[in-house]
């Protein structure tokens, strides 16, 4: 098993996109020569890896790296984040995987991932999951396509410096859910509620006194179970009805009333804050790929 001190990584992305993908696509029998995440924005894909079948849905991640042989496809129309990286490299410059990639034809494909364990500090350690679901990095991720795209002077770097703060958000996320597992459903009554009634402007006391805690301890609870405020929650909630809002074609002044937004321009910048695009360009991509 390989030890990746956080303390220490160098990592290098290979590449970075936010793409589309119609029902049935895939990416054949390959293995790749790097490492690889997908961050599944929307829709559904399914990763046939060591004799099982991974399935990712919306806000789900799966890792691979380049020990064994995968299979990779959508079932439905999916969107999602492509990243491709080395853990440690003394170089930050992107080498594109294309060239690297091997493809064969045999079925099904073989070989075992091996995962290495994050290691930070002398006691805390966490073997990287193969799917999991951490919020909070799709503005991560966001950023990291506009600077491999734009090639800006010190883009390198500045990937280097994303994908190590995507490392370090995947890892306390993780090992902070897994140490205090006891907090689990703690929370549940707040989040179906918000769910419930994502267009209600809910005070933080009333989520608490669903959940039976003062409101300080609940908001202490909520930041440690989903790595995320309950008012943040609220938003990522919100901006996901206003998606499927938007691609039906409803106007921009009744989705900003109805989901609780007090100003079409708030609306139109936290949309921007957690999609990287505006509600206008959100719609016109979602009708233009349609």
């Amino acid at each position: 098993m390989t030890l990746i001190e956080l303390e220490h990584i160098s990592p290098t992305v290979n590449f970075a996109v936010r793409q589309t993908a119609e029902a049935g696509e895939n990416w054949g029998i390959r293995v790749i020569p790097d490492c690889q995440i997908l961050n599944v924005i929307s829709g559904q894909a399914e990763l046939y890896m060591d004799k099982r079948v991974y399935t990712i849905r919306d806000g789900e991640c799966i890792y691979y790296g380049p020990e064994c042989q995968t299979y990779l496809s959508v079932s439905e129309k999916t969107e999602f984040f492509s990243i491709h990286f080395d853990w440690q490299n003394p170089s930050p410059k992107p080498v594109h995987p294309g060239h690297g990639i091997q493809f064969t034809s045999n079925w099904p494909p073989i070989g075992a991932p091996n995962n290495p364990m994050l290691v930070s500090g002398p006691s805390d350690k966490l073997l990287m999951p193969t799917l999991f679901d951490v919020p909070g990095l799709e503005p991560i991720w966001t950023r990291m396509v506009k600077e491999y795209k734009g090639e800006q002077p010190g883009y390198a770097l500045a990937l280097r410096a994303l994908m190590m703060q995507a490392i370090t958000h995947i890892f306390r996320q993780l090992q902070h859910r897994n140490s205090n597992s006891h907090t689990k459903g703690r929370i549940d009554s707040a989040i179906q509620a918000i769910q419930g009634q994502p267009g209600r402007n809910w005070l933080v006391t009333e989520l608490a006194a669903l959940c039976g805690y003062h409101p300080i301890h609940f908001s202490k609870l909520f930041k440690e179970e989903l790595g995320l405020t309950p008012k943040h929650f609220m938003i990522k909630e919100r901006i996901k009805w206003a998606k499927q809002a938007l691609l039906l074609g409803e106007k921009m002044e009744s989705i900003s009333l109805r989901l609780g937004f007090r100003s079409i321009h708030y609306f139109s910048h936290q949309f921007k804050e957690v999609t990287g695009l505006t509600p206008s360009q959100y719609r016109m991509q979602g009708w233009k790929k349609e």
